[in-house]
C-alpha cells in the first residue's frame, strides 16, 4: 500500500497522531481537545505520551504499544505521582475481528503498571478509559458511539465503580442528536481546513496545520515506513510482524542516543558517566525528552542539570 501524500494525513493516521502528540504544545491540547470533544470531559493537568511502549511481563510475555496515552490530574503532579485518570486514545484503519480482546488485553496492561509494588488500597489505581476510533463500525448497529462498562445483569442500578470504561467512536456513522461529536469524527477522519467547522475543530485543526507545516516532519515522513500492523489473523504472521516491531522500536531507541550525543558533542566533549547513562537508557520518552534538552542547552553542565 502507498502512503498518503503528507499533505494528506489525517487523525487516523498513525504518522500524524504520533506527531501531534509528541509536540510539546500540541501534544497536551490534542488529548484536552478529545477528551472534551468525546467525552465532554474537561481535565486540568495532563502529561501524554505518544507510542508507548508497555513491555511483557517477562521474555515470553507480550507487551503493548498505546498509540497516545493521556494522564490527567486535578493539579500539577509531581514527577513519578500516578494520575487521577488514564486514557488510551487507539485509532484504528483496519476492520480486525480480534478488536475487543486486544482492548481487554491492552487494559490490563495499562492497569498493571498504574499502581506502585506494595501498594495496598486499591482504591489508588487510576480510572481508565479506553478509546478506539474507527472508520468501520464493528457492531454494525449504524451508532457514531458505543460505550462499555461493568454492570450487575440482574439490576443495572447497582453502581459498580471500578472506573473502567471502553469507548467505540464511527466516524463513518452521523448522529443528529450530537452535531458538535458528529464535526469531530469528521475533522478526525478527514483533517482539512473546511472540516474544520466548530471552535473545538477549529483549535484541533491549529495543531495539526503546526505539525503539517513543518519542514522536519515532512522529512520525518518522507523516511517513515509502512504502518506495522501488530495484529493478525495468522499467527506466524503475527510473530514475524511482532519481530519486524521490536527491531524498529530498537533502531528508534539508538538513533535517538545517536541525536542526543551529536548534539551535546556540537558543545563541548561529553563526558563518559554521561555518555554511559544515555547508552544504558532504553525508554524511548527518555532519550526524546533528553535530545530535547540537549538542542537547547548551552553547555554540558546545563544538560546534566536538566536530565
Amino acid at each position: 500500500m502507498s502512503k498518503k501524500k503528507f499533505e494528506e494525513l489525517d487523525l487516523m493516521d498513525n504518522f500524524l497522531v504520533l506527531a501531534l502528540a509528541s509536540d510539546l504544545e500540541g501534544g497536551p491540547a490534542y488529548g484536552r481537545l478529545l477528551a472534551e470533544g468525546l467525552l465532554h470531559e474537561k481535565v486540568a493537568h495532563v502529561r501524554v505520551h505518544a507510542e508507548k511502549i508497555i513491555p511483557g511481563s517477562d521474555e515470553i510475555g507480550r507487551g503493548i504499544r498505546m498509540d497516545v496515552e493521556m494522564q490527567s490530574f486535578s493539579h500539577k503532579p509531581e514527577e513519578n505521582e500516578l494520575p487521577d485518570k488514564v486514557y488510551d486514545f487507539e485509532p484504528h484503519h483496519k476492520n480486525a475481528d480480534n478488536l475487543f480482546k486486544r482492548s481487554r488485553f491492552n487494559q490490563a496492561k495499562i492497569d498493571a503498571q498504574n499502581l506502585y509494588s506494595g501498594e495496598r488500597d486499591f482504591n489508588r489505581l487510576p480510572d481508565l478509559c479506553v478509546i478506539n476510533i474507527l472508520d468501520y463500525d464493528p457492531f454494525g448497529k449504524g451508532q457514531t458511539k458505543y460505550h462499555f462498562h461493568n454492570m450487575c445483569e440482574e439490576d443495572t442500578t447497582i453502581p459498580y465503580p471500578d472506573g473502567l470504561d471502553f469507548y467505540y467512536f464511527i466516524t463513518t456513522a452521523s448522529d443528529g442528536e450530537d452535531s458538535e461529536l458528529s464535526a469531530l469524527l469528521k475533522y478526525i477522519a478527514n483533517s482539512r481546513e473546511e472540516n474544520a467547522t466548530t471552535d473545538l475543530t477549529k483549535q484541533l485543526h491549529k495543531y495539526v496545520t503546526k505539525v503539517k507545516t513543518s519542514p522536519e516532519e515532512r522529512y520525518r515522513y518522507m523516511t517513515w515506513g509502512e504502518y506495522i500492523d501488530f495484529e493478525t489473523m495468522d499467527a506466524k504472521a503475527e510473530a514475524r510482524k511482532e519481530g519486524l516491531a521490536e527491531g524498529l522500536a530498537e533502531g528508534r531507541i539508538e538513533s535517538k542516543r545517536e541525536d542526543i550525543i551529536e548534539a551535546l558533542t556540537e558543545l563541548e566533549t561529553v563526558p563518559n558517566s554521561i555518555l554511559q547513562q544515555i547508552n544504558s537508557s532504553t525508554d524511548i520518552e527518555q532519550l526524546r525528552k533528553w535530545h530535547k534538552i540537549a538542542i537547547s542547552v548551552d553547555n554540558i553542565s546545563a544538560f546534566e542539570e536538566k536530565m
